[in-house]
């Protein structure tokens, strides 16, 4: 059934414009399905969270960096009239202020238009309030102000019960009139629309039966007395924590835990190292994935904060080891579970931002900096709050009065069974309550029996809609009437203007095509309306002469304006004149493209598929596409290169150029007087740092599949028993390259 509940998101969010809840207990899955889907969709995509860490991770950006909101609280009352002599601590935004002091340039605008999907990831942190701004600005940039979130559809990602929203006391002085408590859901959008509720059951961190129903009832207010004394038995106030027991100590404040980490780093006799960071690009301090300055000691215990993307599998995001040598440029690290030490290499975490492409309308990622660290902190103790997302095998808890509602849940599903959990202080049934309202809410799931015949309703209506879109031409008639009117001036004091007839008759003969497209929309209209046996298939055909007869036009069109720009190439004063012409003519690629894109819609909706990005076929237009310029990355000054006149370039990543250059593994093996095998851990890291794809390597999809199954079902995700699984068809590498992939998408 996951896999079904997997599928059904993927298919709402492919072929639907619904908004969509994805929840889920911690370890189900929600962040590998949010990277498929923003690798696999079709729609103009961007990711969003609450905070600079979060979207880092996420790969995406903050919130307020993509809207430009301004600090503060967001009173969502059109007539509110502040006192402007009133003395607050709290800066209080109304829609009217909001846009007052909103500098939002041009491409940024268009980013927002542009936007068909936007992602929330880790929305337990979104607060209400800031929601209704994003609405409010959305409506504003698109220009549809009868919509929610200006028609874009919204993909709200995360536990509900795990980092809540923070909103101070000055603020909910004001807010509280307008909104019950800070979640999100309790935004004043949500009385125009709604949302399809899904939540991930699949619990892949715990295998313990007794430890998930335990966690179940914490997350639904349901905890019996039973819970609490199997919890209670781990209750050991004596227990002692050392240097190299494994276990680490959840906190509740950052002070509490660095004091303890360099506390225990300094009981460590012997030499500190230090590693500095590496910092290129655009990276602000309050985005750093880990620390700039990493100390550490033979001994220390440290915690890795991502996956093993090599492959291999020899550590994931939270698994605890010890620092065995020490050199000025490596570190070494070894676990207790008999794995050998190893050479813990180097993470690249990536800051992007979001661009318009100005051929294709798209929005695009365009990497702005990069962090270089060795993914690994000192892992005495840490928050309950930068433990989200990590996973614990040994762990001591304080379930304290300091623990806030609902935190016992957060601390506890961290671990991957009970055997490793030490209590400092016994659990109450009343210590652990979380609040109604959002326990409510998190009850409120769909079942599946509910979410599949409200797709294809859904889907269908978003057919509807995709049709009146693509076959509607009033946005292109419009621009180009925009345009025309922009031919002010008098002829001998604009090139410009000597093309006004021009300009005159592309308008005429795009109008005579508006017609025909109105009429079609009409036709389609009542196809679906009327919904007779067979309509859906009626309707594709109708969709498929209606593209044969468009589709020539447009690229006419599209032709007559790409000539016209380039006939103007070498004269004086037409620069912006030509730039004018190719948004004209990256309007017309966009209208054949939302053509093509219907029609995929409705196969995928007659075969019951979903639509993926590689299923949209492209309007075949001659596009002169200047390549975009990558933001140049420069590394900060601050950061040491003591020694380095010579730049060493990563093993891995000269095995990548060879590879890049259409060199087979022997050949790169033979090149560069290695084993073949090395090489193949170089591709599988690459993999893993998704430079490579899987198919590039491992052709046949049977194949890919067939190792992808067996390393789901085996219970030992050795290479070695792996490979006794499968056979002798399959080799070492491949079995490497599909884990790789695997552990990328995870």
């Amino acid at each position: 059934m996951e896999n079904s509940l997997q599928d059904i998101v993927s298919k709402y969010v492919n072929t639907t414009n619904c908004n969509i809840f994805l929840t889920g207990k911690a370890g189900t899955g929600k962040t590998t399905l949010l990277r498929s889907l923003h690798e696999n969709t079709h729609k103009s995509v961007c990711i969003a969270a609450p905070t600079g860490i979060a979207a880092i991770n996420a790969g995406g950006v903050t919130i307020h960096s993509l809207f430009q909101l301004p600090f503060g609280s967001f009173i969502p009352d059109p007539n509110l009239e502040l006192d402007e002599n009133a003395t607050t601590v709290a800066h209080i935004n109304t829609p009217k202020s909001l846009f007052k002091g909103m500098k939002m340039g041009a491409t940024k605008r268009a980013i927002l238009e542009g936007m068909e999907l936007l992602i929330i990831d880790e929305v337990s942190m979104l607060r209400a309030d800031m929601l209704d701004a994003m609405d409010l600005i959305l409506r504003s940039a698109r220009k549809r102000k009868d919509l929610p979130f200006g028609g874009v559809q919204m993909l709200f990602i995360g536990d509900m019960l795990q980092l809540p929203p923070v909103i101070k006391q000055d603020e909910w002085q004001y807010l509280y009139k307008y909104y019950p408590n800070g979640y999100f859901f309790n935004a004043k959008v949500f009385q125009e629309t709604s949302m399809v509720h899904v939540e991930l059951n699949k619990v892949y961190r715990q295998a313990d039966p007794t430890f998930v129903n335990i966690l179940n009832h914490l997350r639904e207010n349901k905890v019996t007395s039973n819970d609490v004394k199997v919890l209670n038995t781990h209750y050991n106030p004596d227990f002692k924590q050392s240097t190299d027991d494994g276990y680490i100590q959840l906190t509740t404040h950052n002070k509490i835990a660095n004091e303890k980490n360099q506390s225990w780093l300094k009981e460590i006799k012997g030499k500190e190292y230090e590693y500095q960071a590496k910092v290129i690009g655009e990276f602000s301090e309050s985005q750093y994935p880990n620390e700039e300055i990493l100390r550490l000691k033979v001994d220390a215990q440290v915690m890795f904060i991502k996956n093993d993307y090599s492959g291999e599998g020899r550590y994931f995001n939270g698994k605890i080891g010890k620092v065995t040598r020490l050199t000025n440029e490596d570190i070494y690290v070894e676990f207790d579970d008999g794995t050998p030490e190893f050479s813990v290499e180097k993470y690249s975490w990536e800051n992007k931002k979001y661009v318009l492409n100005k051929i294709t309308k798209e929005v695009e990622e365009v990497l702005i900096g990069e962090f270089h660290q060795f993914p690994l902190k000192l892992a005495w103790a840490i928050t309950v709050h930068k433990s989200q997302g990590l996973t614990f095998e040994k762990a001591i808890i304080d379930v304290g009065r300091a623990f806030a509602a609902g935190q016992t849940y957060v601390a506890l599903s961290r671990l991957t069974s009970l055997d490793g959990l030490v209590l400092a202080s016994p659990i109450s049934e009343r210590g652990i309550a979380i609040d109604r309202n959002l326990s409510a809410f998190t009850q409120s799931c769909q079942p599946i029996e509910e979410l599949t015949p409200q797709l294809k309703l859904e889907a269908r209506n978003f057919i509807h809609q995709t049709l009146m879109n693509a076959f509607d031409l009033s946005y292109l008639t419009d621009n180009l009437l925009e345009h025309l009117t922009s031919y002010d001036m008098l002829e001998n004091l604009s090139t410009k203007q000597r093309h006004k007839k021009w300009a005159k008759q592309l308008l005429d003969e795009i109008q005579k095509i508006k017609k025909v497209g109105q009429s079609f929309m009409h036709q389609s209209h009542k196809i679906i309306i009327d919904e007779h046996d067979g309509y859906i298939k009626h309707l594709l055909e109708r969709v498929e002469k209606a593209i044969a007869y468009f589709n020539p036009l447009l690229k006419e069109k599209h032709k007559l304006v790409m000539d016209h720009h380039d006939s103007l190439n070498g004269q004086s004063g037409v620069i912006a004149y030509r730039n004018e012409l190719k948004v004209l003519s990256s309007h017309i690629y966009n209208q054949g493209q939302r053509m093509l894109r219907s029609e995929k819609l409705i196969l995928s909706y007659i075969d019951g598929n979903d639509l993926l990005k590689q299923d949209i076929n492209k309007p075949d237009y001659v596009i002169k596409n200047e390549k975009r310029k990558d933001v140049p990355l420069k590394a900060k000054v601050r950061v040491s290169d003591k020694g380095d006149k010579t730049r060493k370039i990563a093993t891995h990543i000269q095995t990548y150029v060879l590879f890049r250059n259409g060199n087979s593994i022997e050949e790169i093996a033979r090149e560069r007087g290695m084993y073949e095998g090395a090489v193949e851990t170089h591709i599988a890291k690459c993999i893993g740092l998704g430079k490579i794809e899987v198919s590039e390597i491992i052709k046949s999809k049977v194949k890919r599949n067939k190792i992808e199954k067996a390393v789901e079902n085996a219970e030992d995700k050795s290479l070695k028993n792996l490979k006794e699984v499968l056979g002798s068809k399959y080799t070492y590498g491949e079995i490497k390259y599909v884990i790789a992939g695997i552990e990328a998408n995870n």
